[in-house]
């Protein structure tokens, strides 16, 4: 009994992995070499893209922080960001280089130390924060 879960489990799972196959001629072509090549699904929705790249509670934080392009290391960036975590910080962290928003630099000594710096990408979203920033101080002075 366990086994056949187990195997249905699998099955489901590489089933819902597989691509779906393009339903039109637009979905057929292929990408420039200037965007990267997007999960059908994600394709047809960039706004969804962009929240899963930069969504959650901290990393547009992490990356306004970042944003004088200047190399921080870790523990400025948390002081940055009161109340972050550092299993959050380390995770969003990871997860913004791995997007190229954000660029990972070791050093080989002793301590260790590692910077963080936004990248070109990264950079391209801090006048869209900004923005952002000027749109919510002006919903704060509407009368509610």
């Amino acid at each position: 009994m366990k086994k056949e879960k187990e195997k249905k489990k699998k099955r489901l799972k590489k089933e819902s992995s597989a691509p779906a196959a393009p339903e039109t001629a637009e979905e057929n072509a292929r990408p420039s070499q200037n965007e990267p090549e997007l999960p059908p699904e994600l394709a047809r929705d960039p706004l969804q893209h962009a929240v899963q790249i930069i969504g959650g509670k901290w990393k547009i934080r992490i990356l306004w922080a970042l944003r004088g392009g200047e190399s921080l290391r870790y523990g400025d960036i948390r002081r940055q960001i009161p109340g972050i975590t550092d299993m959050m910080l380390s995770q969003s962290l990871r997860e913004l280089t791995e997007s190229g928003l954000t660029e990972r630099k070791q050093y080989r000594q002793i301590p260790p130390r590692v910077d963080y710096s936004i990248t070109p990408a990264g950079a391209e979203l801090i006048p869209i924060l900004n923005q952002l920033c000027a749109w919510s101080a002006k919903q704060g002075r509407k009368d509610v």
